[in-house]
């Protein structure tokens, strides 16, 4: 393996590439082509995966690193529990004080009916949330923001 680090007293190891040619960004161990542990950055764009794998009756976080830097978020997600499941895509901007935010999503396989997914923003951060009204949903989301 083929190793990168950084430091002046101690080396810490920041990128590697592997015996099969595999680049790890943060891990010592990639497991695809690419493998980066963290966000990635393209041209002031955000690409994050994020998840909340137990959602009980409540409203939950699934997503807070979006920046208020960015202007839209777009949070492609699946809600799942069980064999209840549905996809799409939840739209938002702010203009700094506001948030806009509109879902569209695919018809249920079984019933979805329990979580409803809202966008809010804190002082710094979009955040996806899922409220549900029943124990043990998951939602995951891949967040793209610009």
């Amino acid at each position: 393996a083929l190793t990168f680090a950084t430091g002046t007293t101690s080396s810490t190891e920041r990128m590697r590439i592997d015996s099969s040619g595999k680049v790890g960004i943060g891990t010592d161990l990639p497991s695809e082509k690419l493998d980066v542990n963290g966000n990635v950055k393209i041209k002031d764009a955000l690409l994050s995966n994020q998840e909340n794998t137990d959602i009980d009756s409540a409203a939950a976080e699934v997503v807070a690193q979006v920046s208020t830097t960015y202007t839209a978020a777009f949070f492609d997600f699946v809600v799942k529990k069980g064999t209840n499941v549905r996809s799409g895509t939840v739209y938002a901007c702010h203009d700094g004080t506001n948030v806009e935010f509109t879902e569209t999503s695919t018809n249920d396989l079984g019933d979805t009916s329990d979580v409803t997914l809202s966008v809010d923003k804190t002082s710094t951060n979009l955040r996806l949330i899922a409220t549900v009204t029943s124990d043990d949903w998951s939602v995951k989301s891949l967040i793209r923001a610009i």
